[in-house]
């Protein structure tokens, strides 16, 4: 299990969630207002890292989009390389650069205004902190527990194979000294 950060529809870090360690990427969040309504489209999830660093993290999806797309033209441009007889391959095509995903949600003023130290931070920013910080550590913790989980399972079933088999050599074993007795009577 990792951690996905759920933005809104601006790309701002809103919430986070526990994902799968496979989901990559980010995948939209629908909500639906009324009983056969139509689904609104609400934020995204993000199953991308975000870097330390950032005083708020905005996810930029269009970065993100394009380079999927310079991705997928450089492994159509690898595999025709490929393709081609070793006598006419030039060299090997050049890998797109990695952006940035995640970038600054403040603006220059408002970090200034953070780093001037003349901001004080009112106790309902304080609580949305300290709140921010406990569903990380939550995450964390269940992520922990659910791999903590997954291996007592995975120990149940050895134990459950070792006393399996063990059941199966003293059933063999029996059937052994049976037939030694039977061979000795005879």
């Amino acid at each position: 299990m990792k951690e996905a950060i759920i933005t809104d529809l601006d790309g701002l870090l809103a919430d986070v969630a526990l994902a799968d360690d496979s989901e990559t990427g980010y995948s939209p969040i629908y909500e639906t207002a009324a009983v056969g309504g139509e689904p609104e489209l609400i934020g995204y999830r993000v199953a991308v890292p975000v870097p330390a660093g950032l005083y708020r993290p905005r996810f930029d999806k269009l970065a993100y989009d394009e380079h999927q797309e310079a991705l997928r033209l450089h492994l159509s441009a690898v595999a025709a390389w490929e393709a081609l007889p070793e006598h006419e391959r030039s060299e090997w095509p050049q890998q797109p650069d990695v952006p940035a995903f995640w970038v600054e949600g403040l603006t220059p003023e408002e970090i200034a205004s953070l780093q001037s130290g003349t901001h004080e931070i009112s106790p309902v920013e304080q609580l949305q902190a300290d709140n921010a910080l406990l569903l990380l550590d939550l995450a964390e913790t269940q992520a922990r527990q659910a791999q903590t989980e997954q291996d007592n399972a995975i120990l149940l079933l050895a134990v459950a194979e070792l006393e399996s088999r063990q059941r199966q050599m003293e059933q063999d074993y029996a059937a052994l000294r049976l037939a030694v007795a039977e061979r000795e009577v005879s």
